[in-house]
């Protein structure tokens, strides 16, 4: 038997009262997608592919809100994104490119406050997030295993740091706004 090639810019599937009920196309971009859409023409689930090589799929509720999303980016990173009913980013899963996973969880109004990281070596990390994004302290262990807190200033510059050494002994470092020691302990 012959198979047949059907070519077209587009397809889309219609039920019996001829609403599109999905959709193969592209897009504006010249990239590929396919979506599903609910009776009232709302796109409910979408998968497609962008130029970049990048593929996502976005899953959408009644009321056209994303509330999950799967992706894997170009650089190699995966990730997993959860929203509330209005359509904020409230939890991600995630792997960045090299491998380590994050998991990160967001206020209300989609701010990110606070990311947990383990890293290549083995070694989990906690970050807390300020109003703007940025990390303003983690909490973890260094590669050894031993505890450690560190304090960034709004540009994310290091400026306190409280742990142990690899002897058990208490560490406590402060830094000017340039870097330079400012007191520590020991001395």
């Amino acid at each position: 038997m012959k198979k047949r090639v059907v070519q077209a810019g587009g397809f889309e599937v219609v039920d019996d009262e001829g609403r599109v009920r999905a959709r193969i196309g592209m897009s504006s971009d010249d990239s590929p997608f396919l979506s599903f859409h609910d009776a009232e023409g709302r796109v409910r689930a979408r998968f497609g592919l962008s130029a970049d090589g990048a593929a996502g799929l976005a899953i959408g509720d009644e009321d056209g809100k994303v509330r999950a999303t799967l992706g894997l980016a170009a650089d190699g990173s995966a990730s997993m994104a959860l929203g509330d009913k209005r359509g904020k980013i409230r939890a991600k899963f995630g792997l960045a490119a090299e491998g380590a996973p994050t998991f990160g969880l967001a206020h209300k109004d989609g701010e990110l406050k606070m990311v947990y990281t383990l890293a290549q070596q083995g070694s989990p990390t906690v970050g807390l997030h300020d109003e703007d994004g940025k990390v303003r302290a983690r909490l973890g262990l260094a590669a050894d295993g031993a505890p450690v807190i560190r304090m960034l200033d709004d540009e994310g510059e290091l400026r306190a740091v409280l742990g142990l050494a690899d002897d058990g002994s208490a560490v406590i470092r402060f830094t000017d706004a340039n870097g330079a020691l400012r007191w520590s302990v020991p001395d």
